[in-house]
């Protein structure tokens, strides 16, 4: 059911406690990050993995451009990488949603949806909850990978999009690309606004009405899902937020806990799977970090 635009206040206090993120599975049999949120509203924010979220209580959906959808009880959200989404609570307030952050190597050859989507099918949603059941905890050893291909199949042919905003100004796509790909570095707002062909003043109004924040809060939540990966990969907090563009480590921290509702430390001790050195890893941001004075 489709409901008015929803606004997404950035600086909205967040009902959420200590959430929780956990790496189930050995990296080698999988790349999965398990993120538990406690009962209340999901800050804005996004992840630098394709990411299946099982609703546990009824919410308000939106993520970036798409209408706000209400969605109800048991059921999922498939949402591509890099893409901001939140929740509000509908009614009481129930068990937080539990999200899986797949890895690359689990989503070779599928025909992911480039949209966000709503799963309600009950087949689907009975395997989710089934596989979420069993990951309580970490696990040592395991026989089989745990996300069966044709269970990621099934949620792909049975999604339903959300439904965009196609009226919204499109010359704003470019410059949410743009942000996407310089994730190392702080961007002047008079840097993007002639990308879109407006104002400065008009540009921060229509890129927060089309994406759900201002651009430079929208910048800063793919910085932190960037630091995030870099973290999970076995790289120290320091480091994360030197490559990722904050002042220093305590701005990472504060930034990271007030989005995902816990520390980088806490987030990378609990997911970094094999340790990896920075020279023997993929790049992840482009650009170079600033000195200080981000924000």
């Amino acid at each position: 059911m489709d409901r008015a635009y929803l606004t997404i206040a950035s600086d909205a206090p967040s009902a959420n406690g200590q959430a929780r993120v956990w790496r189930p599975f050995p990296e080698q049999v999988a790349d999965i990050l398990c993120v538990e949120d406690t009962p209340g509203d999901v800050a804005p924010r996004t992840h630098g993995r394709f990411a299946i979220t099982l609703l546990r209580s009824p919410a308000f959906i939106r993520v970036e451009s798409s209408r706000s959808v209400v969605a109800g009880r048991n059921q999922i959200i498939l949402i591509p990488r890099f893409q901001l989404y939140a929740l509000r609570v509908q009614g009481g307030m129930g068990p937080g949603p539990v999200t899986l952050l797949l890895g690359a190597s689990d989503l070779e050859g599928l025909g992911l949806p480039e949209r966000p989507a709503l799963v309600s099918d009950a087949d689907c949603v009975e395997q989710v909850a089934a596989l979420v059941a069993q990951l309580p905890r970490p696990m040592s050893s395991v026989k089989s990978v745990p996300i069966a291909r044709a269970m990621l199949e099934r949620l792909v042919a049975r999604s339903t999009p959300l439904r965009h905003a196609s009226w919204r100004a499109t010359p704003l796509v470019p410059v949410r690309e743009y942000l996407q790909a310089h994730l190392g570095e702080p961007i002047p707002t008079a840097v993007l606004a002639p990308m879109s062909g407006l104002t400065e003043c008009h540009f921060i109004r229509a890129f927060h009405l089309e994406f759900g924040l201002p651009p430079h809060a929208y910048h800063l939540r793919l910085r932190l899902a960037a630091a995030s990966e870099l973290l999970s990969q076995g790289l120290s907090v320091s480091t994360a937020a030197y490559e990722c563009g904050f002042a220093d480590q305590s701005h990472l921290s504060r930034k990271f806990k007030e989005v995902y509702g816990l520390t980088p430390a806490t987030w990378g001790n609990a997911t970094a799977g094999t340790r990896r050195g920075a020279s023997s890893r993929r790049p992840l941001v482009a650009g170079k970090a600033c000195s200080g004075g981000c924000s």
